[in-house]
């Protein structure tokens, strides 16, 4: 079996996409997504309350993700109320953390920069402490 490539930001960083650049050809970043947002104005407090958790914690979250946001706010907010949850609300729950790479394991495959450095990955090595 092959390897599996490195995610675009890792080869740029290290200059494996200088190098091989055919190897990334293929890869697609979007560039440009809008922001996640506010809350839906349906969620309860709670669930409102979950989503700015979410969204400080998980900054490369954007409009797409909305949806899958809007679940595990549903979710986690049952957790913070201390509701009698079955394993599978947890489970649930562990699944939309793993999608949305807020897990040690699927944190690996955000690909997430800084609003405004775009043109030169090591920029904020070279800033004055």
């Amino acid at each position: 079996m092959a390897r599996r490539k490195n995610p675009i930001e890792k080869a740029r960083l290290t200059g494996a996409l200088q190098k091989h650049p055919e190897r990334y050809k293929d890869v697609f970043t979007p560039k440009g997504l809008d922001k996640v947002g506010d809350p839906p104005e349906w969620l309860t407090e709670a669930q409102k309350e979950s989503w700015a958790i979410f969204v400080d914690e998980l900054p490369w979250l954007v409009a797409s993700d909305r949806a899958l946001l809007e679940s595990a706010c549903i979710l986690r907010s049952g957790v913070l109320s201390g509701a009698d949850l079955t394993a599978a609300h947890i489970r649930e729950l562990r699944m939309h953390l793993t999608a949305m790479g807020a897990t040690p394991t699927s944190r690996h495959g955000v690909h997430h920069t800084e609003e405004g450095d775009d043109s030169d990955p090591f920029a904020k090595f070279a800033r004055a402490h």
